[in-house]
Protein backbone atom coordinates (compact mmCIF):
# COMPACT_ATOMS: atom_id res chain seq x y z
CA UNK A 1 0.00 0.00 0.00
CA UNK A 2 2.77 2.46 0.88
CA UNK A 3 4.56 1.65 -2.40
CA UNK A 4 1.47 2.68 -4.36
CA UNK A 5 1.19 5.93 -2.41
CA UNK A 6 4.88 6.68 -2.92
CA UNK A 7 4.63 5.96 -6.66
CA UNK A 8 1.57 8.24 -6.87
CA UNK A 9 3.43 11.03 -5.04
CA UNK A 10 6.43 10.60 -7.35
CA UNK A 11 4.18 10.70 -10.43
CA UNK A 12 2.45 13.88 -9.20
CA UNK A 13 5.80 15.46 -8.39
CA UNK A 14 7.09 14.84 -11.89
CA UNK A 15 3.86 16.20 -13.37
CA UNK A 16 4.18 19.34 -11.21
CA UNK A 17 7.74 19.77 -12.39
CA UNK A 18 6.66 19.41 -16.01
CA UNK A 19 3.85 21.94 -15.57
CA UNK A 20 6.16 24.44 -13.88
CA UNK A 21 8.78 23.89 -16.59
CA UNK A 22 6.16 24.44 -19.29
CA UNK A 23 4.95 27.69 -17.68
CA UNK A 24 8.53 28.95 -17.30
CA UNK A 25 9.20 28.09 -20.95
CA UNK A 26 6.13 30.11 -21.93
CA UNK A 27 7.21 33.10 -19.81
CA UNK A 28 10.82 33.29 -21.04
CA UNK A 29 10.05 35.15 -24.30
CA UNK A 30 7.80 37.60 -22.46
CA UNK A 31 10.06 38.56 -19.53
CA UNK A 32 11.24 41.88 -20.99
CA UNK A 33 7.68 42.72 -22.02
CA UNK A 34 6.42 41.87 -18.54
CA UNK A 35 9.05 44.10 -16.97
CA UNK A 36 8.17 47.02 -19.25
CA UNK A 37 4.42 46.56 -18.74
CA UNK A 38 5.08 46.34 -14.98
CA UNK A 39 6.91 49.67 -15.16
CA UNK A 40 3.97 51.23 -17.01
CA UNK A 41 1.51 49.81 -14.44
CA UNK A 42 3.65 51.29 -11.65
CA UNK A 43 3.73 54.70 -13.38
CA UNK A 44 -0.03 54.53 -14.01
CA UNK A 45 -0.66 53.72 -10.35
CA UNK A 46 1.49 56.63 -9.19
CA UNK A 47 -0.15 59.11 -11.55
CA UNK A 48 -3.57 57.74 -10.57
CA UNK A 49 -2.83 58.40 -6.89
CA UNK A 50 -1.49 61.85 -7.81
CA UNK A 51 -4.69 62.57 -9.79
CA UNK A 52 -6.88 61.52 -6.84
CA UNK A 53 -4.86 63.67 -4.43
CA UNK A 54 -5.03 66.63 -6.81
CA UNK A 55 -8.81 66.39 -7.33
CA UNK A 56 -10.10 65.05 -4.01
CA UNK A 57 -7.24 65.46 -1.55
CA UNK A 58 -5.65 62.73 0.55
CA UNK A 59 -9.06 61.67 1.85
CA UNK A 60 -9.91 60.48 -1.66
CA UNK A 61 -7.15 57.87 -1.64
CA UNK A 62 -8.80 54.59 -0.69
CA UNK A 63 -7.45 51.09 -1.02
CA UNK A 64 -10.59 49.61 -2.59
CA UNK A 65 -10.61 51.64 -5.83
CA UNK A 66 -6.84 51.24 -6.14
CA UNK A 67 -7.03 47.48 -5.74
CA UNK A 68 -9.98 47.29 -8.14
CA UNK A 69 -7.82 48.88 -10.83
CA UNK A 70 -4.48 47.32 -9.99
CA UNK A 71 -5.19 43.68 -9.14
CA UNK A 72 -6.88 42.73 -12.43
CA UNK A 73 -3.92 44.19 -14.31
CA UNK A 74 -1.44 42.23 -12.23
CA UNK A 75 -3.23 38.95 -12.95
CA UNK A 76 -4.65 39.46 -16.43
CA UNK A 77 -1.68 41.04 -18.20
CA UNK A 78 0.69 38.11 -17.47
CA UNK A 79 -2.11 35.72 -18.42
CA UNK A 80 -2.55 37.55 -21.73
CA UNK A 81 1.17 37.28 -22.38
CA UNK A 82 1.13 33.59 -21.48
CA UNK A 83 -1.65 32.95 -23.99
CA UNK A 84 0.23 34.99 -26.61
CA UNK A 85 3.37 32.97 -25.90
CA UNK A 86 1.44 29.71 -26.27
CA UNK A 87 -0.04 30.90 -29.55
CA UNK A 88 3.43 31.90 -30.71
CA UNK A 89 4.62 28.32 -30.11
CA UNK A 90 1.75 26.99 -32.20
CA UNK A 91 2.01 29.61 -34.98
CA UNK A 92 5.63 30.86 -34.92
CA UNK A 93 5.19 33.11 -37.99
CA UNK A 94 2.60 35.33 -36.30
CA UNK A 95 4.01 37.91 -33.81
CA UNK A 96 1.55 37.21 -31.00
CA UNK A 97 3.87 38.25 -28.16
CA UNK A 98 4.87 41.59 -29.68
CA UNK A 99 1.27 42.34 -30.60
CA UNK A 100 0.05 41.59 -27.08
CA UNK A 101 2.82 43.71 -25.53
CA UNK A 102 1.99 46.57 -27.93
CA UNK A 103 -1.72 46.44 -27.06
CA UNK A 104 -1.04 46.36 -23.32
CA UNK A 105 1.39 49.27 -23.73
CA UNK A 106 -1.28 51.26 -25.58
CA UNK A 107 -3.78 50.62 -22.77
CA UNK A 108 -1.36 51.76 -20.08
CA UNK A 109 -0.09 54.79 -22.04
CA UNK A 110 -3.70 55.90 -22.66
CA UNK A 111 -4.40 55.61 -18.95
CA UNK A 112 -1.22 57.55 -18.15
CA UNK A 113 -2.18 60.36 -20.53
CA UNK A 114 -5.67 60.57 -19.01
CA UNK A 115 -4.10 60.98 -15.57
CA UNK A 116 -1.60 63.56 -16.84
CA UNK A 117 -4.39 65.51 -18.55
CA UNK A 118 -6.19 65.86 -15.21
CA UNK A 119 -3.02 66.57 -13.20
CA UNK A 120 -1.52 69.21 -15.51
CA UNK A 121 -4.83 70.43 -16.96
CA UNK A 122 -3.57 70.16 -20.54
CA UNK A 123 -4.48 67.73 -23.28
CA UNK A 124 -1.27 65.76 -23.84
CA UNK A 125 -2.25 64.57 -27.32
CA UNK A 126 -3.11 68.15 -28.35
CA UNK A 127 0.28 69.25 -27.03
CA UNK A 128 2.06 66.57 -29.10
CA UNK A 129 -0.01 67.37 -32.20
CA UNK A 130 0.82 71.08 -32.02
CA UNK A 131 4.49 70.33 -31.35
CA UNK A 132 4.70 68.06 -34.40
CA UNK A 133 2.86 70.58 -36.57
CA UNK A 134 4.38 73.92 -35.52
CA UNK A 135 7.24 73.08 -33.15
CA UNK A 136 8.04 75.14 -30.06
CA UNK A 137 6.54 78.29 -31.56
CA UNK A 138 3.14 76.59 -31.90
CA UNK A 139 3.26 75.44 -28.30
CA UNK A 140 4.19 78.90 -27.06
CA UNK A 141 1.39 80.46 -29.09
CA UNK A 142 -1.23 77.91 -28.04
CA UNK A 143 -0.44 77.43 -24.36
CA UNK A 144 1.25 80.70 -23.43
CA UNK A 145 0.05 83.12 -26.13
CA UNK A 146 -3.47 83.48 -24.69
CA UNK A 147 -2.04 84.89 -21.46
CA UNK A 148 -0.12 87.52 -23.48
CA UNK A 149 -3.27 88.57 -25.35
CA UNK A 150 -5.19 89.03 -22.09
CA UNK A 151 -2.31 91.08 -20.64
CA UNK A 152 -2.25 93.35 -23.71
CA UNK A 153 -6.00 94.07 -23.54
CA UNK A 154 -6.01 94.71 -19.79
CA UNK A 155 -3.28 97.19 -18.94
CA UNK A 156 -3.96 96.77 -15.21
Amino acid sequence: MTNKIESLINALSSVKLEIVSFIIALFIPTITGLMFIGLLIFADTLTGIWKIVKTEGWKGVKSRPLSDGLLPKLFMYPLILLVASGCHHIFPDVPFIRSAIFLLMCIEIKSLTENINVILKINFFEYIRIFLKDGNKGIRDKFFGEDKKEDETNPL
